[in-house]
């Protein structure tokens, strides 16, 4: 039985939904804005590794590197052909891969924070739910213009072919088991990135905005210009986790980039514990565990063959497991601590004297 697989399935999918609820959890948690559009921010990262990955490679085949293959160079980047001169290329020149991944995380950070602050004017009109629902929207509205129109991702037949930065790496196994790890380190640093932002001056003026806004306001917090930078933050590393997506599963199409994903991410921010990022991180690895264990593939290899969508079962149990918190836990496996700064712990050292 070769597990190889799904284990790495495991790992890349809780890297990402790693980094999707960590963004969530600075936007909700902290801010106490509600994003029910996140996905969109994730199609965006998606996007734009495929755009790049797709038009660059597509370019070069028309250079050197493409003449020293003997490739015949397409100009259909959504073509069958396209897809294998993308992935020769890929897996004869690690260097210009290594240039199209790094290049493709950067953008679609940069595009992501820029579309995360520009979304983030709505809330200077409408609050909670309203917000949500705005940014629900606009997350629907962009997959039906994606489905519809071929110059982003292929239409409703979706990008194929995007070539994996490793494939240069022979052994497929040990490929997955990189690019996990890599998808693992991203990760971290994003927990890093956000640990920093919650424990820091920036942190306590989010919860403030949270708690009480009109009180900030008062306190002469620039609340607009607050709630535009943690959506600017926090769209950025949604847009990050979207590329490495992109990557992993080397295709992209509207239809993967459903609401659910975004439910997904809410759900292991309350079960882990809103505000508090090592909850975000224990809520992800069990929500995620649940995710890949209810699959068809991975109950597959147990003989085990429902007589039912195994989806709906998924549902079933996620939705047991936030009615079971609220009831017992409402505050989280890991609750929200007080922030902690170099001041706090100065003022603490000196009350204690």
């Amino acid at each position: 039985m070769n597990l190889t697989p799904l284990i790495v399935s495991f790992l890349v999918f809780y890297g990402l939904y790693f980094i999707l609820s960590l963004s969530l959890n600075l936007e909700y948690g902290y801010a106490g804005q509600p994003n029910f559009g996140k996905v969109f921010f994730y199609s965006v990262g998606a996007y734009t590794a495929g755009a790049v990955s797709a038009h660059v490679l597509r370019w070069v085949s028309f250079g050197p590197m493409g003449e020293a293959l003997g490739l015949q160079p397409v100009m259909d980047i959504c073509s069958a052909a396209a897809a294998v001169v993308r992935e020769r290329l890929a897996a004869e020149h690690p260097g210009l891969m290594a240039a199209i991944f790094i290049g493709s995380l950067l953008l679609a950070a940069v595009i992501g924070a820029a579309a995360g602050y520009l979304l983030s004017y709505p809330a200077l009109r409408v609050r909670e739910v309203y917000l949500a629902m705005v940014l629900l929207i606009v997350a629907e509205i962009s997959r039906s213009y994606v489905r519809a129109n071929s110059a982003i991702a292929c239409g409703a037949h979706g990008l194929v072919g995007i070539p994996n930065p490793l494939l240069w790496v022979g052994d497929p196994g040990l490929r997955g088991y990189l690019y996990a790890a890599v998808v693992l380190a991203i990760a971290g640093l994003m927990y890093v990135v956000a640990e920093r932002l919650a424990n820091s001056p920036f942190g306590r003026v989010l919860k403030a905005v949270r708690d009480d806004e009109l009180a900030a306001q008062v306190l002469g917090k620039r609340v607009a210009q607050v709630k535009g930078q943690v959506m600017a933050i926090g769209s950025a590393m949604a847009a990050v986790a979207g590329v490495l997506y992109a990557f992993h599963v080397q295709f992209v199409g509207a239809e993967d980039f459903i609401p659910v994903i975004t439910f997904h991410a809410l759900a292991m921010v309350i079960l882990g514990g809103a505000a508090n990022n090592k909850g975000v991180a224990l809520g992800a690895l069990i929500l995620t565990a649940v995710d890949r264990m209810s699959r068809t593939s991975f109950l597959a290899l147990f003989g085990i063959q429902p007589a039912f969508d195994v989806n709906y079962l998924r549902y079933v149990i996620i939705g047991a497991l936030l009615v079971a918190l609220i009831m017992f836990r409402p505050q989280g496996l890991v609750p929200e601590r007080p922030v902690q700064t170099p001041a706090v712990e100065v003022f603490a050292r000196r009350g204690s004297t």
